[in-house]
């Protein structure tokens, strides 16, 4: 079970630096453009490639914070209640 959710931890990381790597592909195209219309619609894909890696990297970080309180729960459990 640990190994599948580290799995899916790595994939969600993955997704994230790919996200990332998109917005910045776009902020870049978007620098050259020459269009307003085209850069607006770059500008507006890089926002929202931005907006899914931050979503992806919140959710990796709370699912982290989860694991992390629910084993000291236990340790906490482990130590004062059994003797």
């Amino acid at each position: 079970m640990g190994t599948m959710r580290m799995a899916v931890h790595g994939r969600r990381m993955r997704d994230a630096k790919v996200f990332r790597r998109l917005e910045q592909s776009y902020l870049l195209q978007a620098e050259h453009s020459t269009g307003e219309l085209e850069r607006d619609s770059l500008l507006n894909l890089a926002r929202s490639f931005g907006y899914a890696a931050e979503q992806i990297e919140r959710r990796a970080l709370v699912s982290k914070a989860l694991v992390f309180c629910a084993l000291a729960a236990i340790v906490l459990f482990a130590v004062f209640y059994i003797p």
